[in-house]
């Protein structure tokens, strides 16, 4: 009997390769790190990225119950992957139908390609979860087509936003002053904006701690676009 095959996105191929490479100058390969991806569709972020971190702790989620089973396939007898668990991420972690198992302990969070094509409210409940989820210190990582200061560019990514207004009205290319503002009231704040190819950004915001505990970051930041 043929062994079913689990859906692959033609997107995650093409950025699975450039996000390994902007998570490898933060993340030591060895690192015992735990990560809660958001929105991890098919699971081929998970299965690439849980192989080159092999002593993390992998939690993957999604909202489209539909593809819990492809993440499994994709992440079949991998032992540091966790069973794919299905979470609206746009409500309460309260809420949801499972627990985390390490809430303030995660030491990075990841959300690809999921902020511009969902409600806002998915971005806001993105940020006021992982203040719950991560630890002090701890990263997230998103990534994605963004606006910058009001303005869209190049002329793709302003054809991909209408395109997605089309769709549904409340998608759409969110500006980066935009979810600087929302991680600031959540308890986090953006460090990095990162280019990527085909005209998508990573943005990096740290989990922050008390004030009188700024100096005892669990993570550091490589040179790079840093973000006063």
């Amino acid at each position: 009997m043929t062994e079913p095959q689990p859906k692959c996105y033609p997107s995650a191929s093409r950025n699975e390769g450039p996000l390994l490479e902007v998570l490898k100058q933060f993340l030591g390969r060895s690192d015992k790190i735990k990560v809660f991806e958001v929105a991890a569709g098919t699971g081929q972020h998970a299965k690439a990225f849980a192989s080159h971190f092999s002593s993390a702790s992998w939690e993957p989620t999604e909202f489209d119950e539909s593809l819990l089973n492809d993440i499994k396939l994709h992440c079949k007898n991998m032992k540091n992957v966790k069973m794919p668990q299905k979470i609206d991420i746009s409500k309460n972690l309260e809420d949801w139908e499972y627990t985390p198992q390490y809430l303030a302990k995660y030491d990075v969070g990841l959300c690809v390609n999921m902020i511009h094509i969902s409600p806002i409210e998915c971005t806001h409940g993105l940020f006021k979860n992982m203040s719950k989820l991560l630890a002090f210190g701890g990263l997230l990582f998103t990534y994605g087509p963004y606006a910058v200061d009001g303005v869209i560019s190049p002329q793709s990514n302003v054809d991909f936003h209408n395109s997605l207004k089309s769709r549904n009205p409340s998608w759409g290319l969110r500006d980066i002053r935009f979810l600087k503002k929302i991680s600031k009231d959540n308890g986090l704040k953006l460090e990095m904006v990162l280019d990527m190819p085909s005209n998508n950004k990573t943005l990096v915001f740290r989990r922050l701690p008390p004030s009188s505990e700024s100096d005892k970051l669990l993570l550091t930041l490589p040179n790079g676009n840093g973000l006063d």
